[in-house]
């Protein structure tokens, strides 16, 4: 009997891989029957990106339907350009190629941001994971008003202040822009809202655009699509996932 290829889903930063729960949940309730992982990014203080990669390569199965979200999916991006064959499927939740802005970039985040988040981690990690658990919610009116939302956000935070540090060089340094000229060998799915105000729903375009993914766009969304959008999410995955198989 062959094994179902496994579904990995990458978390984003700053939280567990718990905050993947929803989907989860959604994907089983819609009837996939593919195993369904959420391991931790390996974000081991001082490594870079190739070695990250790698260390993925060594916990993941063979083959997967790859999915991430926010430098989840950053990550999600770079791995299946590097080992294309390990990779049945890739959805990308709220990501981009590029996180920071750069002279050519202009759909990032300035230096600013990540200045002060460094700052904020080094004085008062929970704070900063809770002006983030606002700032992801923004674009989003019923998601920004949502007291329970914001506590659901909260018990999934990462408590693990080096690998917050080791997350936000990752999200300074990765950009897999140039690799992005080469196709890839699986289907893409691309789902963002069109209210982000983390990733510009520009990125998710210009993803589109570079390697022929097929983009679903959440009306009035934010970044917390795995919150706030499970079911509609569990959904477009699973159309996506059930075309690959």
């Amino acid at each position: 009997m062959t094994h179902p290829t496994a579904i990995v889903l990458l978390h984003g930063w700053g939280f567990r891989p718990t905050v993947c729960q929803g989907i989860t949940d959604a994907l089983v309730q819609n009837g996939m029957d593919h195993p369904i992982l959420t391991p931790e990014l390996p974000l081991i203080p001082g490594s870079t990106l190739e070695t990250t990669l790698a260390q993925l390569a060594y916990d993941l199965p063979q083959e997967s339907h790859l999915i991430g979200w926010s430098l989840g999916g950053e990550m999600a991006l770079a791995f299946a350009l590097r080992y294309p064959d390990r990779v049945k499927s890739l959805a990308l939740i709220s990501a981009t190629p590029c996180f920071m802005n750069q002279a050519d970039w202009p759909h990032g985040q300035p230096n600013t941001l990540l200045d002060d988040f460094d700052n904020r981690l080094a004085n008062d990690a929970a704070a900063l994971l809770k002006r983030f658990g606002l700032l992801i919610r923004h674009g989003d009116p019923q998601a920004s008003k949502d007291r329970a939302l914001a506590d659901s956000l909260l018990a999934h935070t990462e408590p693990n202040t080096s690998r917050l540090a080791s997350g936000l060089n990752f999200l300074r340094s990765i950009d897999s822009r140039s690799a992005c000229t080469q196709a890839l060998s699986c289907p893409l799915l691309i789902i963002h809202g069109d209210s982000d105000a983390v990733v510009p729903i520009a990125a998710a375009q210009w993803l589109q655009n570079a390697l022929h993914g097929n983009l679903y766009t959440v009306t009035a969304a934010s970044h917390a699509l795995p919150l706030t959008h499970a079911a509609e999410i569990g959904q477009a995955l699973r159309t996506h996932i059930a075309s690959a198989s």
